[in-house]
């Protein structure tokens, strides 16, 4: 067969990286981006390809919570066990009814063909029924165990039952005379199957241990697998084995009081167990794991689920493994392929290697808990929350469809063209998009528009903020499915403008690490808080952000400025800043392309009075000059102050014994700071206004000091203002 490869996309949207409003693209090629979506009639590999799944088709619903067993009779019969004691029954022809009700409930986790209809294990009674076709059920035996788990014929009549509580095998011969073929020594013996050549293979609880028992009852361990159960053994013809594990062990499983099934989301009637065969008071019984809450709770035990392959020669080799998953079945397709039932999401996956698996199912179920093989290479698939039964297989499907998840492109958004790569093997593939201003598509979206390949498939659904897309696959006249590999769709955002949501002007004489400086320098350095919080004398822990919080350096001179701007797009930002004083009409450019969200400048040349900064954001480093946009802020006013305090009228005398220094200050335009005097060069002391406190641009002071000895005495004060701004006065006296 020819195959085609189709490639729906040209470079012509591959714009230049450097720009942010350039075509981005939103890209389906991984497993997990495909599984965002819905898939309905397809398969996902784990590399990501999506083809046509087998036919899932619903035979039963059960009318209850949970089937936990299903196997195939004669005449594409399935019968599928469930609580309550329910055993149901589906016919070749698609019909289907409840087939019997065993006596004390229970729930059914076993059954196994017989002659004429199925045997049916119940627990927590540890009861094996025979049940003939017409629903008539006859008691087979009655196990010491709590639970039967698993049910294989065997040869001449033979029934082997694996049990739990405790973990046994059962030889249970034609007559009902039962015999423990091996004792595990474990709570339970979970699983159980058949390899074919005389031995069983049987999987425990809570060691996780797999086994290989003779005909003798001799056990030998094939693997340790490092989970707490083992929940399902699948034997492939050549011999080889797989187990599923889950679960995390624990050192010593902590005693519960005998298990009834768990209530589900939806109301289930609490099997009736014990009404027949009380059960003893003490001890209490350990739970099963795969019990609730394996089986009955909607989230799977920690530790997530493996399967083991043990090959011929008894070398164990990790196969398969899942996080979240919980594996309840093993069986295998028509070529031999391992089938793999899980929850709490109701998958089913064929894995074909070690490296290569595919959910070829995905039920509307949470769990899915039995597989049978069916005669023409179908698998009866049973489920629990809600309690079904479906047919996978042997048909493919025609068509199936995949709905990707929602892109939110963030704001108004153009559309481009959809690329795909896809193997077609024959049959057909087509695209639709869908776009809309609600995150959810359901209600008032566009219509579905096809991606036309002839008009250079370009998405035809109206600019919007979301978008969405729908693949149809159509399987070859000869039934082979077309495979997908990756949608790829461009899209471009409309350029929005960029906001300067706040200016804030720094501390006088402080400036941005980075900044030159052209004036003299001090030791010291400022932190600022995040932008819009005051400043206080305890300074914030500094951040990262660009609004956050910042540090600055002491420089006598300097001043600076912080911003904080955003743009919806995502572009990178520049700035152009302008001053201009109070009382003046045009702004003077003081520095343009400014790559960060703050600057500093020396303020010295600057003549003394209040000046405005105006700060204009543009997003042009990542537009085309035709589409660049910008914003423009103004800070409040602020003062440059270089002139230090005016000193008048200082006087020193004697009198009464004391110095008395006497002198005022006053500065143009800023609140004085401080003011000290010294008396013949000795160290600086404070001088305290008149009015007690420092908070005005004017004080007169009165100081009185010690009166020095000698002829002379030279006196001095100095005065600096909140910008530290220093003036120094000095007189001389010779009393």
């Amino acid at each position: 067969m020819h195959v085609s490869r189709i490639l729906l996309y040209t470079a012509a949207f591959a714009a230049t990286a450097a720009l942010a409003v350039e075509t981005k693209t939103w890209i389906h090629s991984e497993s997990q981006e495909f599984e965002k979506g819905t898939l309905k009639g397809l398969a996902i590999a784990n590399t990501g390809h999506i083809s046509l799944a087998p036919k899932l088709a619903e035979r039963l619903d059960a009318g209850a919570g949970q089937l936990w067993s299903a196997v195939a009779g004669p005449g594409g019969r399935v019968f599928a066990g469930g609580n309550e004691g329910k055993i149901f029954v589906a016919d070749g022809s698609g019909k289907s009814k409840p087939l019997a009700t065993l006596e004390g409930g229970g729930t059914v986790y076993a059954l196994a063909a017989a002659p004429g209809g199925v045997y049916a294990a119940t627990s927590p009674d540890g009861k094996i029924w025979r049940v003939g076709e017409d629903g008539k059920a006859a008691l087979v035996h009655a196990a010491k165990a709590h639970y039967v788990w698993a049910l294989v014929p065997g040869e001449a009549g033979v029934l082997y039952a694996a049990t739990g509580d405790p973990g046994q095998i059962l030889k249970i011969q034609p007559g009902g005379q039962a015999t423990v073929l091996f004792d595990a020594g474990e709570t339970h013996v979970r699983s159980l199957a058949s390899d074919g050549r005389g031995n069983l293979i049987a999987g425990t609880d809570a060691s996780g241990e797999v086994l290989r028992v003779n005909a003798k009852g001799e056990g030998f361990v094939l693997h340790e697998t490092g989970k707490r159960e083992v929940t399902a053994i699948a034997v492939a013809q050549d011999g080889t084995i797989f187990a599923a594990a889950t679960g995390n062990r624990t050192a010593t499983p902590a005693p519960m009081p005998m298990p009834t099934p768990v209530p589900l989301p939806v109301p289930v009637q609490p099997a009736a167990a014990g009404a027949q065969q009380p059960q003893p008071a003490t001890p209490a019984a350990p739970r099963p794991a795969a019990m609730p809450p394996t089986l009955g709770q909607m989230s799977g035990p920690s530790g997530g689920s493996e399967i083991w392959r043990i090959g011929t020669d008894g070398e164990p080799t990790l196969y398969w493994n899942s996080s979240q998953a919980v594996v309840y079945a093993l069986t295998f397709d028509t070529a031999g392929r391992l089938l793999v039932a899980t929850g709490n999401q109701g998958r089913i996956y064929r894995v074909d290697t070690a490296q290569s698996y595919t959910r070829i199912a995905h039920a509307e179920a949470g769990q899915i808990t039995a597989l049978a093989q069916l005669p023409g290479g179908g698998i009866a698939a049973a489920s629990a929350n809600p309690g079904k039964l479906y047919q996978l297989g042997p048909e493919t499907e025609r068509t199936g469809t995949l709905e990707s998840d929602v892109l939110d492109a963030a704001s108004f958004t153009y559309w481009g063209r959809l690329r795909w790569e896809a193997e077609l093997n024959g049959g057909a593939l087509k695209f639709e998009t869908r776009s809309g201003n609600l995150d959810a598509p359901e209600k008032n979206w566009s219509a579905w528009a096809a991606v036309d390949p002839g008009k250079g498939a370009r998405v035809a659904s109206p600019p919007a903020r979301f978008l969405q897309w729908r693949a149809t696959l159509t399987a070859a006249d000869s039934g082979a499915s077309p495979e997908l590999a990756l949608v790829e769709t461009a899209y471009q955002q409309k350029n929005v403008a960029p906001v300067i949501e706040k200016i804030e002007i720094t501390p006088f004489n402080h400036k941005f690490p980075g900044s030159s400086s052209l004036g003299s320098s001090a030791s010291g350095t400022l932190s600022l808080p995040p932008i819009g919080q005051v400043r206080r004398s305890s300074p914030s822990t500094a951040s990262s952000e660009p609004s956050g919080a910042a540090s600055m350096n002491y420089d006598k001179g300097w001043i600076g400025a912080r911003w904080k701007a955003s743009d919806l797009n995502g572009d990178t930002l520049e700035y152009k800043l302008e001053y201009r004083g109070v009382e003046e009409r045009e702004w003077k450019l003081l520095k343009d392309h400014v790559k960060e969200n703050r600057y500093s400048w020396d303020a010295t040349s600057f003549a003394d009075g209040r000046y405005r900064l105006r700060v204009t954001v543009s997003d042009a480093p990542d537009n085309y000059d035709s589409v660049a946009l910008t914003a423009t802020s103004e800070s409040e006013p602020f003062l440059i102050d270089n002139t230090p305090p005016q000193i008048e009228g200082l006087t020193a005398k004697a009198e009464g014994g004391k110095l008395v220094i006497r002198f005022r200050a006053a500065d143009a335009l800023s609140e004085l700071d401080s003011a000290e005097y010294s008396v013949n060069g000795s160290e600086w002391k404070a001088a305290r206004p008149t009015t007690g406190m420092t908070d005005s641009q004017a004080h007169d002071y009165v100081v009185e000091a010690e009166l020095p000895k000698g002829s002379e005495w030279t006196v001095a004060v100095k005065v600096q203002d909140e910008n530290d701004n220093v003036a120094v006065k000095k007189i001389t006296l010779r009393p």
